[in-house]
């Protein structure tokens, strides 16, 4: 399996540098022993991948991945060869800048699948494009290897167990499995009056 990865922002990495420093620098509550104890100099990222999200309502109409929505730009963040956390750049009226930094499971989870992706036979010999998805209202988070003529979906931490497990879905095998679950949060969404929901 080959990755490739759409055209960066061309000022991507020196947007992040300043952000990563800063961080490292304070290295607060809540930052992973990894990230913790990471030396800047020895901090390194991937090429960026975009995200993508689908609504509920995406998913109830059933709607696919061709309606899937652009969203921020995403580099893996590594020191000493490991993954320590996930960086993201937002798009801002023509402009990248810091979104966030998020050293929790996702950068680990994401190395994770692109391991298990690589160990499918399924896979073998294709180039496909390694890009992130999102369904904020049943809390997915999915690798996307897009190909030509092929979609192939892994979900990873947080996405509940009992949504999917990890592994490799087909777009029409994933969706099939989360409209039951995205039909009844929008009913719940629909009939809520109080307007909190989801907020």
């Amino acid at each position: 399996m080959k990755l490739t990865y759409p055209k960066a922002p061309s000022n991507g990495v020196q947007t992040l540098r300043p952000a990563l420093q800063a961080a490292l620098q304070t290295q607060g509550f809540g930052v992973n022993r990894q990230f913790a104890s990471a030396a800047p100099a020895g901090i390194s990222l991937s090429e960026a991948y975009r995200g993508y999200s689908l609504s509920l309502d995406d998913l109830s109409q059933g709607k696919g991945l061709k309606n899937a929505r652009v969203g921020d730009w995403h580099y893996l963040v590594f020191s000493g060869g490991v993954s320590i956390a996930d960086a993201q750049l937002a798009e801002v009226r023509g402009h990248v800048e810091f979104a966030s930094l998020n050293h929790g499971n996702l950068a680990s989870a994401t190395v994770d699948a692109l391991k298990l992706a690589e160990q499918s036979p399924q896979l073998k010999g294709k180039t496909v494009e390694l890009r992130m998805l999102f369904v904020s209202a049943l809390h997915l988070v999915a690798i996307w290897l897009h190909a030509a003529g092929e979609d192939v979906l892994i979900p990873i931490e947080p996405t509940p167990k009992e949504l999917a497990l990890t592994g490799l879905y087909s777009e029409a095998a994933l969706f099939a499995q989360l409209k039951p679950a995205a039909d009844q949060a929008k009913r719940r969404f629909d009939a809520d009056t109080t307007g909190l929901l989801g907020s």
